[in-house]
């Protein structure tokens, strides 16, 4: 059942369209993840759902119920901000009794409710704390724990982990997950980040320019890209330009401008067809020599590589392209020297045009 409904959203700012006839609807229990550029429209699209801002056109839904024309507080809607909009001057207890207390929600239930959440977002102990007391990890809790304490029908996140550390926003996309999933509350989450979206999301709706680019889980957003920016969005791609030179029963020949030659899935492709060629850095295999019995066998000229701990970052020039491709930990190639490089052609993506 549909938990969330949006139909032909839009909101301008003067000439500019923040959000432009956006649909899309959200599930019962899911969360979805609002993925873009800064400027796309995930956050204004955030603050409609929530009422924050009045639509120009379009209506949302909450389950059944029509809320396009009703205020913020009669939405049942918890909303968790980036900065975390906690009050500096009420201690952890005040900021997540304050919202009940405004609902008139007895005090007994009032004390109740907040040591649920608090236990639920680790916080027990901390509730004659100020904000300046605590970690911006514990903070992030608070503001969570805050909305939780609601009990709404709909959590919006609004890019909660870009105040953290990179460890401690690593730890904290996990956390808000599995208690996400032991709640079963229905959210939705904006983020820039596309590892943040890839770990948390059931589903992501990639937008660009105020448009909904492609909607799907995140293996077919990664595996799957709907057009050349999300291939480039979502995740690492190096892209050749090629065009369809031959078709056969089950593969297809693509030829550069430049003269490289590639094998591929004949998928739908036509004689003449225009194509670019997505190519991911752990699709790029380095072998230890010629091989003349592989398809797709290239030599190809380091550009520079850098150690990053874990792996070596290697940036390889075939023909006119530059590839991306990470290597194992060991001797780092230097600039110039040759590798013989793999591109198995079931894992290249093909993107028309």
């Amino acid at each position: 059942m549909p938990k969330v409904r949006l139909e032909r959203v839009t909101k301008r700012y003067g000439k500019v369209t923040a959000v432009d006839c956006l649909d899309l609807t959200v599930h019962e229990g899911e969360i979805l993840t609002l993925l873009g550029p800064s400027g796309c429209g995930k956050t204004t699209t955030l603050r409609c759902i929530a009422g924050f801002v009045v639509l120009d056109e379009g209506h949302i839904f909450l389950g059944e119920e029509e809320v396009t024309h009703l205020p913020p507080e009669k939405r049942d809607i918890g909303f968790v901000f980036q900065n975390y909009a906690l009050w500096p001057h009420m201690t952890v207890y005040q900021n997540l009794s304050f919202g009940l207390q405004l609902r008139r929600i007895p005090k007994e239930e009032i004390r109740e409710r907040v040591q649920e959440v608090l236990s639920m977002v680790r916080l027990s102990g901390m509730e004659d704390r100020y904000p300046r007391q605590l970690s911006g990890g514990q903070q992030q809790r608070v503001a969570l724990a805050r909305a939780l304490a609601l009990r709404p029908r709909v959590l919006l996140l609004d890019e909660p982990l870009s105040n953290l550390d990179a460890k401690l926003r690593e730890e904290m996309r996990f956390e808000i997950r599995e208690l996400q999933r032991q709640l079963g509350i229905t959210a939705i989450y904006v983020t820039h980040d596309q590892a943040e979206a890839l770990v948390l999301s059931d589903r992501i709706a990639v937008l660009n320019e105020g448009r909904l680019v492609q909607l799907g889980t995140p293996e077919e957003i990664y595996q799957r890209p709907a057009n050349r920016f999300v291939a480039g969005f979502i995740g690492l791609s190096s892209f050749i330009e090629a065009r369809v030179t031959e078709v056969e029963a089950e593969m297809a020949v693509l030829e550069t401008e430049d003269g490289l030659h590639f094998r591929v899935p004949r998928d739908a492709l036509v004689e003449g067809q225009a194509v670019t060629l997505a190519v991911r850095p752990e699709h790029v295999e380095v072998l230890g020599g010629p091989s003349g019995d592989l398809e797709n066998a290239f030599q190809a000229e380091v550009v520079r590589a850098a150690y990053l701990g874990d792996s070596v970052d290697c940036r390889l020039r075939l023909g006119k392209w530059e590839l991306r491709t990470q290597l194992l930990p060991g001797k780092i190639p230097a600039p110039g020297e040759v590798l013989w490089i793999y591109l198995p052609p079931e894992k290249l993506i093909l993107i028309p045009g």
